[in-house]
């Protein structure tokens, strides 16, 4: 790969791995909904503003971005594909990132659920 498309590549998986390290939205909604099923009371895995009602939006926003970001290195990574040397390896990663995206396509669904009946 050349500079510019590593650069790229960077770029879209910083998407997804920057609001996941600062924040962790999808790591603490799967937490906080395995523990509601055990008990009463859940505690956060990691506190963070964007579990207060009043920023709903911002997190929905995260998860956007984060899906977008991983969507759109997977695109580019099979666009570049013909580059890679270790083929094996090029489709562990594409499956990979594809699983997170299901993970946080599916994280915000059930956010944006959970929130409109109450839960």
């Amino acid at each position: 790969m050349t500079k510019t498309q590593k650069i790229w590549l960077a770029v879209f998986l910083g998407m997804f791995l920057v609001p996941e390290l600062l924040w962790s939205p999808v790591g603490n909604f799967i937490y906080e909904l395995s523990i509601q099923a055990h008990s009463s009371s859940t505690r956060p895995f990691r506190d963070n503003f964007l579990q207060n009602s009043d920023n709903i939006y911002i997190l929905y926003t995260v998860f956007t971005i984060q899906l977008i970001g991983l969507l759109i290195t997977i695109i580019y990574l099979l666009i570049f594909r013909e580059q890679f040397k270790n083929k094996l390896l090029f489709w562990l990663l594409i499956f990979v990132l594809f699983i997170l995206a299901i993970v946080v396509f599916l994280t915000y669904g059930l956010s944006v659920s959970l929130r409109h009946i109450g839960f």
